[in-house]
C-alpha cells in the first residue's frame, strides 16, 4: 500500500512542480523577465522598436517634403530666368496696379486705386 502512495504522491508533485526544484523556479524568473524587457525595448524606452519605427515613418515623409519642395525651387527658377515668363510677370504687376497699354481702355469695377490717367 506504501507503494501506490508513494507513487500517486509523486504522479501529483510532478504535475505542479516540486517546490523544492530550482530549474523550475529560475524559468518562471527568466519568463518574468524576457516580458518586462520586452515591453521596456518595445514600448517604453527612449530608443524603442515603436518610437525608431515612428521617426522612420517621419524620416520618409520629410524626405519627400525636401524632394517636393527642390522640384518647385528649380521650377521656380526656371521660371526667373526666363525672359518670356518676366515680360509676362511684369505686365501682370502693372496691369493690376491700374497701368494699360496705349490705346486700351480700363474699366474699374468695384473700389481700386485711383486712375492714373484721370486729372
Amino acid at each position: 500500500m506504501s507503494d501506490i502512495e508513494r507513487r500517486i504522491q509523486r504522479h501529483r508533485l510532478s504535475r505542479f512542480a516540486p517546490p523544492g526544484d530550482p530549474v523550475h523556479r529560475r524559468l518562471r524568473w527568466f519568463w518574468l523577465l524576457a516580458l518586462l524587457w520586452l515591453v521596456w525595448t518595445g514600448l517604453l524606452s527612449d530608443h524603442s522598436f515603436y518610437r525608431l519605427w515612428r521617426l522612420s515613418a517621419e524620416q520618409h515623409r520629410t524626405q519627400r517634403e525636401i524632394e517636393a519642395t527642390r522640384a518647385t525651387l528649380a521650377r521656380l527658377d526656371q521660371e526667373q530666368r526666363d525672359p518670356a515668363a518676366q515680360r509676362e510677370r511684369a505686365e501682370r504687376l502693372l496691369r493690376d496696379n491700374g497701368m494699360a497699354r496705349p490705346g486700351e481702355i480700363v474699366y474699374r469695377i468695384g473700389s481700386s486705386p485711383t486712375d492714373s490717367l484721370a486729372r
